[in-house]
């Protein structure tokens, strides 16, 4: 597949970075700032969303994409995580990552990256 061949290093690096780390969720941001800056490109935070978006497509890695209305307007983000987590949902990562602390936690991300 040309994705593959074009994000391939990328993909590795991202689904070897989450399994090295199952213990949570990952939203794309944090993955940029571990694994895609050290990666070149044009626009490598899209290209980091583009290969976790292809490797969930793929079903190496889980993801979850959630959206939170705040006064500012709409913060939507996608957090990806290992299968070695064994968990298919982000709630099953405990408390913190169910509802209604996951759309605080959501909130205070999104003001932080904005």
């Amino acid at each position: 597949m040309a994705e593959d061949d074009t994000l391939g290093p990328l993909m590795n690096d991202l689904e070897k970075y989450l399994n090295e780390h199952p213990e949570q969720p990952w939203c794309v941001h944090e993955m940029y700032d571990q694994v895609g800056l050290k990666h070149m490109g044009e626009d490598i935070l899209v290209e980091t969303q583009r290969a976790l978006n292809h490797l969930a497509r793929s079903a190496r890695i889980e993801s979850s994409g959630m959206i939170v209305e705040r006064s500012e307007g709409v913060c939507d983000d996608w957090f990806y995580w290992s299968k070695k987590a064994g968990h298919t949902e982000v709630g099953g990562f405990g408390k913190p990552w169910q509802f209604p602390a996951l759309s605080d936690r959501i909130q205070l991300h999104c003001r932080h990256r904005v």
